[in-house]
């Protein structure tokens, strides 16, 4: 038989715990929530093209298309790292589009991780204006970062593509947008994990709190028993 401490004591545990739970299924369908919206805003306006100044004038323009002139910034090719394509491990490149209004952070595609990964791909400088179509998306931040890496211009690579980072690297302010190149050429999709996935791991957590009671309520009533 237990005493009223440690029954009290195994009863607050177990709601902590239930809380903890809880908290984090509804943590997971509010994450589910926003996966769909980004999916119906890409949806809605992925066919829409806007200009760089109509683009600037929208508060959020993730997903439209973008039609823009410049001249990529010597020099400012950077490589965002640990990026997977059809199970191959390698690298996006990054290039600076020179505008009036800053620096657009362009996603030019995919490349492959070349065997010693202390080096990486060797790709020709583009000094010729550029006329680009792409679209406009948030920049890329890992779900999981390990604190702040230095800069190296020698070996250039990047785990995010933080606008504040690529300014410093680059010297002059970013826009807060990326243009990413071949989307539809790729079957792009916004969102890696798809709400569904968030909803059924709620469920998961939801279910694990409602086992926990009924594990507790088991407990507590064969202590009864005995007693």
């Amino acid at each position: 038989m237990l005493s009223i401490g440690k029954s009290g004591g195994l009863l607050v545990l177990t709601a902590v715990i239930s809380l903890l739970m809880i908290f984090m299924g509804a943590w997971q369908l509010s994450r589910a929530d926003e996966k769909r919206l980004l999916l119906l805003e890409w949806q809605q306006r992925n066919d829409l093209e806007l200009t760089l100044n109509e683009a600037l004038a929208i508060r959020a323009p993730f997903g439209y298309r973008l039609a823009v002139n410049g001249l990529f910034l010597a020099g400012g090719d950077v490589w965002l790292d640990n990026q997977i394509e059809s199970g191959r491990v390698g690298y996006r490149l990054i290039r600076p589009l020179q505008t009036r209004h800053g620096l657009l952070t362009v996603d030019t595609g995919w490349w492959p991780a070349p065997p010693d990964r202390r080096q990486l791909p060797t790709v020709a400088p583009q000094a010729a204006p550029s006329q680009l179509v792409g679209h406009l998306v948030r920049p890329y931040v890992p779900p999981l970062a390990l604190g702040e890496v230095s800069f190296n211009p020698a070996h250039p690579l990047v785990a995010d593509l933080d606008p504040a980072l690529l300014a410093q690297i680059w010297g002059e302010p970013v826009l807060p947008f990326v243009l990413k190149m071949g989307a539809e050429q790729d079957d792009w999709q916004p969102v890696v994990m798809g709400p569904e996935r968030h909803t059924g791991y709620a469920v998961q957590w939801f279910a694990m709190t409602l086992a926990v009671w009924v594990a507790a309520a088991w407990y507590y009533r064969r202590q009864d028993d005995e007693a």
